[in-house]
């Protein structure tokens, strides 16, 4: 009886180490699997230092950033296949050849490019571009300009008063007798000197192919618009207008007139040549001359 207790002691004993034992398995397992997750969160990852130095992005224009180019060229902009360009002080002082060193530059990252160069002020410089070489085409200044022979020929007008004044004649045929009258106009330009408006006195008479001659008169107003060009060499702006008159003799009638010609610019004013038309009058030439009246100075 006394082997039975301890033998069934033994085996309780046997069986409580086996359990304490797989509990203790269990328990570092669970530890085990706590610690490696910790670990491999903390642990920093490590970088291929190589790698990232041979991704390292290079400059896109590399050439731009050339000491030298840096040093005369200070900004630009490109528009339809040319680089437009300003220069540092130091420029303008360079020889031709370094000047050239200093845009091969620049062509090498813009192949096909022509250049404009600002180099102060009104300076200006043209570089033409084949391939990677370049060549000055041309150097200007905009100050030489003579910006007159850009402007309409209306522009140069004599005189700083906007009045003008306008004598001459006008002669017409048609329906069997001959008209001829003095011509008189007195108006004012408008929007830089392109258009005008005026008043207008037509005092003459008229010589039938049979019978006395008759007195003849109209007042009106007209305007006329002065083309923006000029006929080269000839200092000729053409017009064309139009007007409404009313004669008061020998027969009161109403009529539109429509105008064309030229002014050639003689002198202190312009001496003017038309074409005439009136609804009741029929075809006409005109012939006198345009002037301004200086204003006195205070």
């Amino acid at each position: 009886m006394k082997k039975k207790r301890i033998i069934a002691l033994c085996v309780l004993l046997l069986a409580t180490c086996v359990f304490a034992e797989a509990q203790t398995r269990r328990n570092n397992s669970r530890n085990r699997v706590r610690t490696t997750g910790a670990q491999k969160k903390a642990e920093p990852e490590k970088k291929d230092t190589m790698v990232l130095a041979s991704k390292k992005e290079e400059p896109k224009y590399k050439s731009l950033s050339d000491t030298m180019v840096v040093k005369y060229l200070r900004g630009g902009f490109a528009k339809e296949n040319k680089l437009h360009l300003m220069t540092n002080s130091d420029y303008a002082s360079l020889p031709e050849n370094q000047k050239q060193e200093v845009l091969t530059k620049v062509a090498q990252e813009f192949t096909g490019y022509d250049m404009t160069l600002n180099t102060g002020g009104q300076g200006r410089e043209l570089w033409i571009t084949d391939g990677n070489n370049v060549k000055c085409l041309e150097k200007w200044n905009n100050d030489s300009l003579r910006i007159e022979d850009y402007l309409p020929l209306e522009l140069k007008r004599s005189g700083e008063t906007k009045v003008f004044y306008y004598v001459g004649g006008m002669l017409n045929g048609g329906n069997g007798s001959t008209s001829y009258s003095l011509n008189l106009r007195g108006g004012t330009y408008l929007y830089e000197n392109l258009l005008d408006a005026s008043v207008t006195l037509n005092l003459g008479g008229n010589k039938p192919e049979e019978g006395e001659s008759r007195f003849t008169g109209d007042v009106g107003v007209d305007s006329r618009a002065y083309l923006p060009f000029r006929i080269k060499n000839v200092n000729l702006a053409p017009y064309a207008g139009a007007g409404v008159s009313w004669s008061f003799a020998p027969e009161s009638f109403f009529e539109l007139r429509l105008l064309a010609g030229g002014c050639w610019f003689v002198g202190p004013g312009s001496l003017d040549i038309g074409l005439q038309y009136g609804t009741k009058s029929d075809f006409a030439v005109t012939l006198g001359y345009t002037f301004r009246i200086p204003s006195k100075k205070k």
